[in-house]
């Protein structure tokens, strides 16, 4: 448990698992997407992933395998229904990406918190705990809509009110669709399970909540110790940027940001993945192999989660991903603790939203790599660059020129 810099709610559960505020092997990370979607399976009446067993003992271990998840990976199933997986924005985009992977003829989509410009969203939620409170989704025309089922994901249910805002919304604009609410943890109490209940019922929809772990926990309010302001990172570098070009979408953000078709921002359907996937294996050959027994990280921006973790899973060997977040949280030298230090920037492509990346020196690397979906005022990535630059000897990539 960490805590926030944050009055609305001042506690967050901080996984070991999905690689963003913590460093982990994307072996690990992407296990527990293909145990959710197992769960799914077993749920729709399908065998359960034939994997599964393994990989909660991988993860339960801690050890990752990297040739057990590249076998895992490639089991697909086809699901009863026209079926959309959205993930949650930001801790949840690669998370529910690696659940929707294991499924042929779905779509994927995930919620974002950035503008775009000249785009309505196809709908706006409110996270009302949260840093950055809206939610927004810019499906296909016709994605939701044609849906039978929708896939919500998650890492974690605290409360349950986050989830009944966003079927609800969905519901107003949607209606008639069937839900199902995958998360690790669940979180609600009695209460909060049968204000769940209330809520399906007099909407006359049904919604599965599936997770990998439940339980119950109460918060003790205590005196919050004051957060000290991390310092904004400077410094320049001579840094090279290497371009590993792929096809863009026709959007970009208010400072001109481009994206990829292949995160699931604007929609990704399965035969898509499977392009995506050819694509990180080619990607990953550009880049100089690791060298026997080197260690390294990949890291990535934001919302772009599921594209580092399988770039470095095609890396292959002793590798973690971590990403970057806009969730502020205390960090503190406190034996337990799980953030003992923090580095704060900001990212003008990102319109200047303050980021952080937390615990890097509690991580060993040989080598960074450092990828970015676009770098539009290159000069305002030196900071970061330069900081990451005196950990270990970095590649800088952009995923656009």
């Amino acid at each position: 448990m960490g805590l926030r810099v944050n009055k609305k709610r001042q506690f967050l559960f901080i996984s070991k698992l999905i690689a963003k505020h913590l460093a982990v092997h994307p072996a690990i990370a992407l296990g527990t997407g293909s145990l959710l979607s197992s769960l799914l399976m077993e749920n729709t009446g399908l065998a359960p992933h034939p994997d599964a067993e393994r990989i909660a003992v991988m993860i339960d271990s801690g050890e990752p395998d990297t040739a057990l998840m590249q076998k895992a990976l490639q089991y697909k199933k086809e699901l009863p229904g026209k079926t959309v997986f959205i993930g949650m924005a930001e801790t949840a985009t690669g998370l529910g990406h690696a659940t929707f992977q294991h499924f042929l003829g779905a779509d994927y989509i995930h919620t974002t918190r950035e503008a775009i410009t000249g785009s309505e969203p196809s709908f706006v939620f409110e996270e009302e705990h949260s840093h950055a409170t809206s939610h927004k989704v810019y499906a296909p025309e016709g994605m939701l809509e044609e849906a039978e089922t929708i896939v919500l994901v998650d890492d974690e249910i605290s409360t349950g009110n986050t989830l009944i805002n966003l079927v609800e919304a969905l519901d107003d604009q949607f209606p008639g669709k069937c839900y199902k609410c995958l998360s690790i943890l669940d979180w609600r109490n009695s209460t909060q399970r049968a204000k769940m209940d209330e809520f399906t019922a007099r909407r006359g929809i049904q919604a599965d909540v599936l997770a990998l772990m439940s339980g119950e926990f109460t918060l003790h309010h205590g005196q919050s110790p004051e957060d000290v302001a991390a310092e904004k990172l400077a410094g320049d570098t001579g840094a090279t940027l290497k371009e590993i070009m792929t096809e863009t979408v026709a959007r970009s953000s208010a400072t001109n940001q481009r994206y990829i078709p292949y995160t699931g921002r604007f929609g990704l359907s399965s035969a898509k993945q499977k392009e995506l996937e050819q694509w990180i294996e080619d990607a990953a050959a550009k880049i100089a192999p690791l060298l026997a027994g080197e260690k390294a990280l990949v890291i990535g921006i934001g919302e772009n989660m599921y594209v580092p973790l399988r770039f470095a899973l095609a890396l292959g060997g002793d590798v973690k991903v971590q990403t970057t977040t806009r969730s502020p949280i205390h960090a503190a030298q406190t034996p337990g603790y799980p953030i003992q230090e923090k580095a704060a920037f900001q990212l003008p492509d990102m319109g200047s939203v303050d980021q952080y990346i937390y615990n890097l020196g509690q991580v060993k690397a040989d080598r960074i790599y450092l990828i970015a979906e676009s770098v539009i005022q290159r000069e305002e990535w030196l900071p970061l660059v330069s900081y990451l630059e005196e950990k270990a000897p970095l590649e800088w990539i952009s995923l656009t020129n």
